[in-house]
């Protein structure tokens, strides 16, 4: 039975949070309600408290974070109950999507398997719940034959994402707390998500979307929430708060983003003469290819040139192979066959195989940043751990160095002396652009790094990037789905398709129709 719009699915009740060590809480007194049958967002800056709030409203919250205030789910308030409770208490009612979708995928399940077995929370039978698992994954844009049987680790980020938002579709819960759910995914599949939101909501269920996207914000929410240092600064009707025509009372928090979202660019292209010779070294591939051990064609075979200085971006659907070569490249994936050379000097395969600097000359910065940092030391010294261990930095000038960088990027030192767990996806995310920075590569490959950002941290990132590459004339390969960050950041692009280069040039030659049409809409 759907609750009617008076009986709210979820009320949070002033929800604050403090981690351990904190000076200050992570959440607020935050007040916020999600009736049956709506779309409520909640915007802010990276670092504000949106994932905290949307754990909070599953009466869950991360390691030394402590909970108080009321989280009622269709009228039991979770946090009355004990901690070990709370699981059975929303079980079939309430579903979640991490901003990092591989740490609710079973990495040893079959994803077929799996997703039958999450059914059985809300459909009895072997045979409804196949039918559920086959609808979540048609719902969330996968196809059941072309899926049923891999392992999470043989999908691309973007089909990782969309298994997440099959799981949590699967149970038949009316409340969706959905954080960051199209990050990962390109123009069209993002628009169809929003559509299917929207279409969930009109079908009675309500939906909780922590989101830096004000687009899809405005297209799918009812409601939208802004915050700032965990504290509730705006709230009303999204037309009230993210309108053109909205009135100039709102929070300068409110303001701050939308001024972010309207001024996307980045600065010229600065002076590269200052290269040291021995990264003035470009990167190239031949012919590098990755199988499955089945033999099934993963990507390539691939040959590209990234000349010092160089900009490109590599476009295509989610699921064409964009992280395969990339991670090929850097020696994250073993490729089957082909060669990656930095200047004459051939690159082992495997990165375990290469030198301290075989491994400075190409670094990736990965789509999901959380796993790369070790969880018990604190963010800065793993920052300068790069300059220190690849470029044989003193570990004073390394610490100066990283410090310099990430304000460059908008990440106060404070933030710094934190450990991963205390940092938000979009923090963290900077991070670990900062420290593939450090390495000065000759290649830097950037894998969704803006995916987690809020506007205005996007900004400061997409400013601030060319610059920070200008010392070593490093290379830029960009892979993104955010179009006017990858206009405002490549000169050159290449397109892929079902793991293969199908189209070279300027970035608007390159782009699918429908992907114009997409951020045309868009931008409008």
């Amino acid at each position: 039975m759907i609750p009617s719009p008076r009986e709210p699915l979820l009320d949070l009740v002033e929800i604050s949070a403090h981690a351990d060590g904190a000076d200050r809480p992570l959440l607020d007194g935050v007040a916020l309600t999600v009736p049956a049958g709506t779309v409520t967002a909640v915007v802010g800056p990276s670092g504000s408290g949106k994932t905290t709030l949307g754990l909070a409203a599953l009466g869950a919250a991360r390691g030394g974070v402590r909970l108080t205030g009321r989280a009622l789910l269709a009228g039991t308030d979770l946090l009355a109950l004990a901690p070990h409770r709370r699981p059975a208490a929303r079980a079939g009612r309430a579903a979640h999507l991490p901003q990092h979708p591989e740490t609710v995928l079973d990495p040893v399940r079959r994803t077929g398997p799996a997703l039958s077995e999450l059914a059985a929370l809300g459909h009895v039978g072997r045979a409804e719940r196949r039918i559920a698992a086959q609808g979540a994954l048609a719902t969330a844009g996968l196809e059941w034959q072309t899926v049923r049987r891999r392992f999470p680790h043989q999908l691309s980020g973007g089909q990782q994402q969309r298994l997440a938002l099959a799981s949590a579709l699967v149970t038949g819960a009316r409340l969706l707390v959905l954080d960051e759910p199209t990050s990962g995914l390109d123009p069209a599949l993002a628009t169809a998500l929003g559509r299917t939101m929207r279409a969930l909501a009109d079908h009675g269920a309500g939906v909780l979307l922590l989101s830096h996207d004000l687009s899809l914000v405005r297209a799918t929410a009812d409601r939208v929430l802004v915050l700032e240092h965990g504290r509730r600064v705006d709230d009303g009707p999204v037309p009230d708060i993210l309108g053109a025509d909205a009135p100039p009372t709102r929070h300068r928090a409110t303001r701050d983003l939308l001024a972010a979202e309207r001024s996307t660019g980045a600065g010229a292209r600065p002076d590269t003469d200052t290269a040291t010779p021995e990264t003035g070294r470009g990167v190239t591939a031949e012919g590098i290819a990755v199988r499955r051990r089945s033999g099934d064609l993963l990507a390539g075979p691939v040959s590209m040139a990234f000349p010092p200085g160089s900009r490109t971006a590599l476009l295509g659907p989610s699921g064409s192979g964009k992280t395969t070569f990339a991670r090929a490249l850097a020696g994250l994936t073993t490729p089957s066959s082909g060669q990656v050379h930095h200047g004459a000097d051939a690159l082992p395969r495997r990165i375990d195989r290469r030198t301290a600097e075989q491994r400075r000359a190409v670094q990736y910065v990965h789509q999901s940043s959380a796993d790369s940092f070790e969880g018990h030391r604190p963010v800065l010294p793993q920052l300068a751990d790069t300059a220190r261990l690849l470029r044989g930095r003193e570990q004073q000038a390394a610490t100066a160095e990283a410090l310099g960088t990430a304000a460059a990027l908008g990440l106060d030192e404070e933030l710094l002396h934190r450990t991963p767990a205390r940092l938000s996806g979009g923090q963290l995310q900077r991070c670990a652009l900062v420290r593939a920075l450090l390495a000065r590569p000759a290649l830097l490959v950037c894998d969704e790094v803006t995916s987690a950002l809020d506007t205005v941290s996007r900004k400061r990132v997409l400013d601030a990037l060319p610059g920070l590459l200008a010392p070593a004339r490093t290379a830029l390969l960009f892979i993104s789905h955010d179009l006017p960050a990858v206009r405002a950041l490549t000169d050159d692009a290449v397109l892929f398709h079902d793991g293969r280069c199908t189209r070279r040039g300027t970035v608007d030659a390159v782009l699918p129709e429908d992907w114009r049409n997409t951020t045309a809409a868009h931008d409008t």
